[in-house]
């Protein structure tokens, strides 16, 4: 049988979201010592504030998330 390319499409939305949970509960661990961590308003997402360190490390898995997960997935995989 021939994957289709829906089967590639979900597989890649379950990996993003997987990352963004994983990203939301591990990033706070990483990001405690630096208390005083600059936050910026979340590109594309009105209303939400995400740590411009998160950010500026990985711009491209945020933007990935806020296409296939949406504004909410996005501020949150990348939440101070």
């Amino acid at each position: 049988m021939v994957p289709s390319s829906r089967d590639g499409a979900v597989k890649t939305v379950a990996v993003v979201v997987g990352g963004a949970v994983g990203a939301y509960f591990l990033w706070p661990a990483v990001a405690a010592p630096a208390a005083a961590a600059a936050t910026m308003k979340a590109p594309g997402a009105a209303g939400f504030l995400i740590s411009r360190a998160a950010f500026l490390a990985n711009p491209q898995l945020y933007f990935q998330i806020l296409r296939t997960a949406g504004a909410a997935a996005a501020a949150a995989a990348f939440a101070v």
